[in-house]
């Protein structure tokens, strides 16, 4: 009797957590796709499955019953789909193994578990974007990416078989908690490590393999941003002279990209016949957005100032005359947290000095 009301105890407690995480849940979805420029979150299904070892606990009612044997191997079968960055939903289905139970000391039988149901996962950490609470567009998160920790709450049922021995099952629907590790790839293949523990019945240690499918949506482009520059005209009382300013240019890229667009050629174009009517130097400071490591994106803004610098090169200008600098995501002037702030971000700027 006293184990079916601490049964109970675990089943209330467990349903009220699910209950309260759904609704979080839902309410995270809610204020995202209600919040003004945030990132679209790619949702997509995925596949998983994997092996570990299991620890089954059936209780006995008599001490001349005892478990002889309670770790076996068993394996798992998931579908799920994300939700948002920080919720996905998933159904499973797993084959926790055996128990070989004993009567006074000699095998008397095996109680077989297998068990089926639906979790919310909750994903708590990621490496490449911190706490939960940190930047809504952070990356890892995201584009579930990188080294993430994830927790489990879900509901499901029991289903028991068993060979020389009976069974009374107090109830067949169980509580799922549990606690894992996720490391994802671009590619939208994944590695887990889970530790799920069934009600109090059953725990189980688990590695996997999970494949995403669809392509994370990337950024659109950004429509072409005019130059707003103002001409500084000195004047002279007697005889008024009209000096031309040289305005550098603001050249954009594309995402992941370090090749000059025909707009960004015009500019430069402007530019070095201004420049080639004097003898003034010029840094070429590279930068980009942060959607990527950070020491591949400092190698990206290396080339991106490259690229402009050899293109004034051939127009004529001198190379002794500029100094390149690429400074990576480290000196955004706009949000990275819209596609329009980002590609503001991709960028090369030229200083006269």
């Amino acid at each position: 009797m006293s184990r079916q009301l601490i049964a109970m105890d675990w089943r209330t407690v467990g349903y009220g957590v699910i209950a309260c995480m759904l609704l979080l849940g839902s309410g995270i979805v809610i204020a995202e796709e209600s919040q003004p420029g945030a990132l679209d979150f790619t949702k997509r299904l995925y596949v998983t499955g994997g092996v570990g070892v299991t620890r089954i606990e059936p209780e006995s009612s008599t001490d001349a019953l005892t478990v002889s044997d309670n770790s076996d191997a068993g394996g798992h079968l998931g579908f799920g789909y994300d939700i948002n960055r920080l919720l996905s939903v998933e159904g499973y289905i797993a084959d926790l193994g055996t128990a070989d139970i004993d009567f006074l000391g000699t095998p008397a039988g095996t109680v077989d578990y297998h068990v089926f149901g639906i979790s919310a996962l909750g994903y708590l950490l990621n490496s490449r974007s911190g706490f939960i609470l940190g930047d809504s567009d952070a990356d890892g998160l995201f584009r579930r990416e990188g080294l993430s920790l994830y927790g489990r709450l879900g509901i499901g049922h029991l289903r028991n078989s068993a060979s020389r021995v009976d069974f009374n099952r107090d109830y067949p629907t169980h509580a799922a908690f549990g606690v894992g590790l996720e490391y994802g790839f671009s590619n939208g293949f994944a590695l887990r490590s889970e530790l799920m523990g069934l009600d109090t019945d059953a725990r189980y240690l688990n590695v996997g393999l999970l494949k995403r499918f669809g392509d994370v949506r990337q950024p659109a482009p950004l429509p072409a941003v005019e130059d707003q520059t103002t001409a500084i005209v000195p004047t002279v009382a007697e005889d008024p002279v009209v000096i031309k300013p040289v305005v550098p240019p603001y050249i954009y890229f594309e995402f992941d990209r370090s090749e000059l667009s025909a707009e960004a050629q015009a500019k430069l174009d402007d530019f070095a016949q201004a420049m080639n009517e004097n003898e003034l130097g010029m840094s070429i400071d590279g930068h980009t957005d942060w959607i990527a490591p950070e020491q591949y994106n400092m190698s990206l803004s290396v080339r991106r100032a490259e690229a402009v610098s050899n293109y004034l090169v051939s127009k004529g200008l001198d190379a002794q005359r500029m100094t390149l600098m690429g400074y990576g995501e480290t000196r955004p002037i706009s949000s990275n947290n819209t596609a329009n702030g980002r590609a503001l971000n991709r960028r090369v700027e030229i200083q006269i000095r």
